[in-house]
């Protein structure tokens, strides 16, 4: 089995519904059928987060603190970098990086370490998103290409020679990180010699983070994310040669391919590739 490094970040731990979705996702990661992984998580300012996910993952576990500069809450590129380190200095297989609000599936991690060969990279964008409502009701709904790519992997030999390293360090992705999945994926597109898709081998559940129970809606937090990132990330594809409808996720995920079942996953998202393709 590959040794993998799952690479993330927290929101602060403060006694609200937040905490119970990356409490989720931790024990999502404790129920792994595959344990040769380490979680490294990268702390900006939150708060509590070492206590929390250390009472969840015991030892398989470890915190960068990375002092912000400027006027940032935190960075998802610091953190993919900090990932990127991480897994070549412990000589890791794979780096699998995700956000904290989602649920894996208890066999994705086995799923990463079959798929991912060398110069390999994949991606999984959710199965089911589970929105909770201003009620706290959960509504449970069918994933869309559309709205994100949640979980990214990539293997560890292309960061080798740290060309993408010094890419992501200079077009870096700030607060809300409006385009850093177009930023990942896009790499792994150009880079790796095999992309795939898992959607249809390991579940992902996306949880609604918290937002206030304003499921849907765009928060003047998320517009301001998108105003300073999305033209870096346009500079970014210009700079690498890519296109630029790579902002457009659905274009990206027909670059990877689909590893099973292929024609059933092409029927589910038949709607949304149709109108992508008009």
């Amino acid at each position: 089995m590959a040794k993998i490094v799952v690479n993330t970040t927290f929101r602060d731990f403060c006694g609200n519904a937040n905490d119970k979705m990356q409490i989720y996702f931790l024990k999502s990661l404790k129920r792994q059928t595959m344990q040769d992984f380490i979680l490294v998580v990268t702390i900006f300012n939150e708060r509590n987060v070492e206590k929390a996910v250390r009472s969840v993952m015991k030892d398989k576990c470890i915190f960068i603190y990375d002092k912000m500069e400027g006027n940032y809450k935190f960075s998802l590129s610091n953190t993919f970098v900090n990932g990127i380190d991480y897994g070549l200095k412990s000589d890791a297989d794979i780096l699998l990086d995700c956000s904290s609000d989602v649920i894996l599936q208890s066999d994705f991690l086995e799923v990463i370490s079959k798929r991912c060969q060398k110069f390999g990279a994949g991606i999984s964008h959710p199965n089911i998103f589970m929105n909770r409502t201003q009620k706290e009701k959960i509504i449970f709904e069918r994933g869309k290409i559309s709205r994100g790519i949640d979980a990214r992997y990539f293997s560890m030999d292309i960061f080798k020679d740290g060309h993408i390293r010094e890419l992501i360090k200079k077009y870096p992705s700030y607060d809300y990180g409006a385009g850093i999945e177009s930023q990942l994926c896009s790499l792994g597109i150009k880079y790796a010699k095999k992309c795939s898709n898992i959607y249809m081998e390991s579940k992902v559940i996306k949880m609604e983070n918290d937002r206030g129970g304003n499921v849907g809606k765009v928060s003047a937090f998320m517009l301001e994310g998108r105003k300073r990132n999305i033209p870096t990330v346009m500079r970014f594809l210009q700079c690498e040669g890519l296109p630029r409808d790579y902002l457009n996720l659905k274009k990206i995920n027909t670059k990877y391919k689909v590893t099973k079942y292929a024609l059933i996953y092409k029927l589910i998202f038949i709607k949304e590739i149709l109108e992508h393709n008009k």
